[in-house]
C-alpha cells in the first residue's frame, strides 16, 4: 500500500487508471487518527499521469498541500 505519514496525517495514494486514455488520475484519501476514533477524507484531481508512480509521487504532493492549507476549497481541517 501506498502511504506516508504527514504532519500527524496519513496520506493514501489511490490513483485510477482511466481505461479510456491509459492514464493515472490522482486519487487520496487522508486519515486522521486520534485517541478513540479514525477520521477519514477522499479527495481527488482532475491531473492525469502516464505512470502510476507519477500519479502516486502526485498524490503525496497534493496530500501535502491540503494538509498544510495550500490547496484552495479542500481542507482536513475537521478531522
Amino acid at each position: 500500500m501506498d502511504v506516508i505519514q504527514y504532519k500527524g496525517f496519513e496520506i493514501h495514494a489511490s490513483p485510477d487508471l482511466l481505461t479510456d486514455s491509459g492514464e493515472w488520475k490522482v486519487g487520496l484519501h487522508i486519515l486522521r487518527h486520534r485517541e478513540n476514533e479514525s477520521r477519514s477524507r477522499n479527495f481527488s484531481a482532475s491531473n492525469s499521469y502516464k505512470t502510476r508512480e507519477e500519479a502516486i509521487a502526485h498524490c503525496f504532493q497534493f496530500g501535502k498541500q491540503i494538509i498544510d492549507g495550500q490547496a484552495g476549497s479542500y481542507t482536513v481541517a475537521d478531522l
